[in-house]
């Protein structure tokens, strides 16, 4: 990580804040996506349909 930081250190600021920028959308599309994933496979139930109605 020492070397990714010293080298969004040596960009221009205007750069540096585009680069957080769309770091930070990243981020928070990877975690809306995980986070609909576990909210979804928790809304299913544990056992099939088909087992629990015979």
């Amino acid at each position: 990580m020492k070397i990714l930081d010293d080298y969004l250190r040596q960009l221009p600021i205007a750069l540096q804040r585009i680069v957080g920028h769309v770091g930070s959308l990243f981020l928070g599309l990877v975690m809306a996506l995980l986070m609909s994933y576990v909210l979804y496979r928790i809304g299913l139930p544990s056992k099939p349909f088909i087992y629990v109605a015979f």
